[in-house]
């Protein structure tokens, strides 16, 4: 997106500041990382991967590959220039492509696991959905699965959802929903949010079956930050995506 090209420092550096503090760290990809499972010697393809945020965590895993992909030229380009810094045999386990994947034609060889950092909130329109949706079941093995974070698809736009998001040091704007408005730090951008019914049908279409949203949450080591993001517990302004590709593209 635009924004992301126009803001690339004011988003990096508000994102950088967030995962300095393991305790956010945990909180954005614990309850991803259970729903992908083990990474170990898998493909995977990273949507909207930004500079590579959740890239460089799968490697570290121990995914034998990473394909990280974004609209971003200007983040796509901070992503290359860290590829860059690795040892040499690591370069070649990652590389990044630049795709608008809500109607994006690339085909890439199908991968173990399709994963992402906020994903769907990016479709303006549910054409859109069944693009992203359609990119997934497309590249995806006939036995492997999809896990990434996006906006939960079941928040009530008139509640207050004011406590949830300070925990996270976020703000989303629904009132002129299914447009909204997304602010961390000093980098803001719209962000659409559709219903449960909306995703599933075109996300079903799309060739994706056993969809399932799951809250974000906290390891039950931590009882200590499972008090301090109550709110956003019992209140998930963003959920955990799980599918499986339905049949053959």
């Amino acid at each position: 997106m635009a924004d992301y090209d126009l803001n690339t420092d004011a988003y990096l550096s508000t994102i950088a500041q967030a995962d300095e503090q393991d305790d956010l760290d945990i909180f954005a990809t614990h309850t991803l990382f259970e729903t992908i499972g083990d990474p170990v010697g898998k493909t995977v393809i990273d949507l909207c991967c930004g500079d590579g945020r959740l890239t460089w965590k799968l490697l570290e895993m121990g995914a034998k590959s990473v394909v990280g992909i974004d609209i971003s030229g200007e983040m796509l380009k901070r992503a290359e220039a860290k590829r860059q810094l690795l040892p040499a045999d690591e370069q070649k386990r990652v590389r990044f492509l630049q795709a608008d994947l809500r109607n994006s034609g690339l085909t890439l060889p199908p991968v173990d696991i399709v994963s992402g950092l906020y994903v769907f909130h990016y479709a303006d329109t549910p054409e859109g959905v069944w693009g992203m949706g359609r990119f997934i079941s497309r590249n995806l093995k006939a036995d492997g699965h999809c896990a990434l974070v996006t906006l939960s698809p079941d928040i009530d736009p008139e509640d207050d959802h004011s406590a949830a998001q300070a925990e996270a040091g976020i703000l989303i704007d629904y009132r002129d929903e299914p447009k909204c408005r997304f602010q961390i730090g000093d980098f803001s951008c719209p962000i659409w949010r559709w219903d449960r019914a909306v995703l599933e049908r075109e996300l079903g279409m799309a060739g994706l079956c056993d969809l399932a949203w799951t809250g974000m949450d906290l390891p039950d080591s931590r009882p200590d930050l499972q008090a301090r993001f109550a709110e956003w517990r019992q209140n998930p302004q963003c959920v955990v995506f799980s599918a499986r590709r339905a049949r053959p593209i």
